[in-house]
């Protein structure tokens, strides 16, 4: 490229980075939110602070160490917002992510970031423009929404819908993993509501319900599927710490003390045995070995040997 090329050249690159400077100075004047501009060759991180009571302006520099050692953004969420900030700063792209980000309480709370990566005609990105607002009311109403829609009201526990969703979704993207559904139906219910009143039967299930949840704390979703019967997915877990489970389980159910008579059930176990099995077919073998406990005598469990 001669003289006049290169000039040419520069004077483009000076008259795009005053058309960006301009409109970022228009969204710095109109948008109340805090606005912040990252330039990745030196790592820079510039926040402008855009709040009635607050129009500071704060520079970062060596910003990937500084976000990794302070209390920035939380832990669990740290990963994904690198792993974002990075791809904008390669490639030119623009997006949206939520993430939880402490706030001068010290509180963490939900934030939503809407970010713009600026690139010369190379494709090489000079910066990563965004605005960050905090959106925590919305966050927080919207997961009390999608609480409701997805817990038994009695129980607590998913309800069928929202198990079925999640237990299908988990083992299709997690097809290599030991899985093990377990079905669970309360004995003799029918007699209990008859006898002792549905009153009485709705805090059997909520007991129930109570006691699944702490027996099975990790690595499981447990659910009320309906009426007295309950499922419960066992993640990434071997069988013997499965049925070390269900023994635990149908011990603390019978040592309830305000229940007489006592609470027992029958339950059914089954393993995925290939990355081919569905939900489906997992729920009718741990529903076939549960009737097979209840045909045994009941207030016991059965394992489906299958392959």
């Amino acid at each position: 490229m001669d003289n006049a090329g290169y000039e040419e050249r520069i004077r483009e690159l000076e008259n795009q980075i005053k058309v960006m400077q301009e409109r970022y100075q228009i969204l710095v004047e109109t948008t109340s939110a805090l606005l912040f501009e990252y330039h990745p060759n030196e790592d820079t991180m510039i926040f402008n602070y855009n709040f009635p009571e607050n129009k500071s302006r704060k520079v970062i520099e060596n910003y990937h160490q500084y976000v990794k050692v302070s209390p920035l953004v939380h832990p669990s969420h740290l990963h994904k917002f690198l792993n974002v900030l990075q791809t904008a700063s390669k490639t030119p792209t623009r997006g949206e992510l939520e993430y939880l980000s402490k706030v001068s309480n010290g509180e963490f709370e939900w934030h939503k970031t809407y970010y713009s990566s600026i690139a010369d005609k190379s494709g090489r990105v000079l910066s990563v423009l965004g605005r960050i607002q905090n959106i925590h009311e919305l966050a927080t109403e919207r997961q009390e929404m999608i609480h409701k829609v997805e817990t038994d009201f009695l129980t607590g526990l998913y309800n069928k819908g929202a198990a079925t969703e999640k237990i299908s979704g988990w083992m299709k993207e997690n097809s290599t993993k030991e899985a093990h559904l377990v079905m669970i139906d309360l004995d003799n219910f029918k007699e209990i509501n008859d006898i002792k009143g549905h009153s009485f039967g709705d805090e059997v299930l909520k007991e129930t319900a109570r006691v699944i949840s702490e027996c099975f704390a990790e690595n499981s979703i447990c659910s009320r599927f309906g009426g007295d019967e309950f499922i419960i997915l066992v993640m990434d877990e071997p069988i013997r710490n499965v049925e070390c489970r269900v023994d635990e389980m149908m011990q603390k159910l019978e040592e309830i003390s305000s229940m007489e008579p006592p609470v027992r059930c029958s339950a059914g176990i089954a393993a995925r045995v290939s990355k081919q099995d569905d939900f489906e077919e997992l729920f009718n073998r741990a529903d076939n070995a549960m009737y097979m406990a209840k045909k045994s005598g009941k207030n016991r469990y059965f394992v489906d040997r299958i392959g």
